[in-house]
């Protein structure tokens, strides 16, 4: 891993989002409840728009293709975990059943799903329906 320092510019996934990618410039350091972590403070945006984040130098890229490369990685591995116990026609529909992978699921207006699952769903009718259901 190679170490930040103060002024570096950074990407990162603020907070877990973990199909977003943010970047700034690190503006100092900060000693974590952890005594023996501290985290790097980064400042986002302009104006009424700035951020400021919290993130674990771990957690941080110096481009950001790195950073999107691992998130593509970390959303593959999230697909792969539901997608590892549905083998047939019977296991996708008990899924369906059981999970609601419609867009707005929880009726807040605001466009959320779990993205993991609908790809997934969307992977496995193709895989074993023969259905591509498109993008």
């Amino acid at each position: 891993m190679c170490e930040f320092k103060v002024g570096d510019e950074v990407y990162f996934s603020p907070y877990n989002l973990n199909y977003y990618e943010s970047h700034g410039v690190i503006i100092r350091f900060e000693q974590s409840i952890d005594q023996k972590r501290k985290f790097a403070v980064i400042h986002c945006g302009h104006g009424i728009f700035a951020r400021e984040y919290h993130v674990f130098p771990e957690n941080l890229y110096h481009t950001e293709e790195e950073a999107l490369d691992i998130l593509r990685q970390e959303l593959r591995a999230r697909i792969n975990e539901i997608k590892k116990d549905i083998h047939t026609l019977e296991d996708l529909l008990k899924f369906l059943y059981n999970n609601d992978i419609s867009i707005d699921a929880a009726g807040k207006g605001d466009d959320y799903c779990v993205w993991e699952e609908r790809i997934a769903v969307r992977e496995l009718v193709k895989e074993i329906c023969g259905i591509d259901l498109g993008e």
